[in-house]
């Protein structure tokens, strides 16, 4: 659980991380051979709205 953060949709601080499963990662827009990186998201425990979204391996994207 995420600490100083609140839902700016219920103020619910109650924030959880979660994971795109499946096929979803991103890419990067001008390398087609990338694998590309998993997306992390925080989200509302409360009402399901997502605060924030993040790759995992930014590294990838220089």
């Amino acid at each position: 659980m995420e600490r100083n953060k609140e839902c700016p949709e219920c103020g619910c601080k109650e924030i959880s991380k979660g994971k795109l499963s499946g096929y979803a990662s991103m890419m990067p827009a001008y390398k087609t051979l990338s694998m590309g990186s998993a997306i992390i998201a925080d989200i509302c425990t409360n009402c399901g709205h997502i605060l924030s979204m993040k790759v995992t391996r930014p590294e990838k994207f220089r």
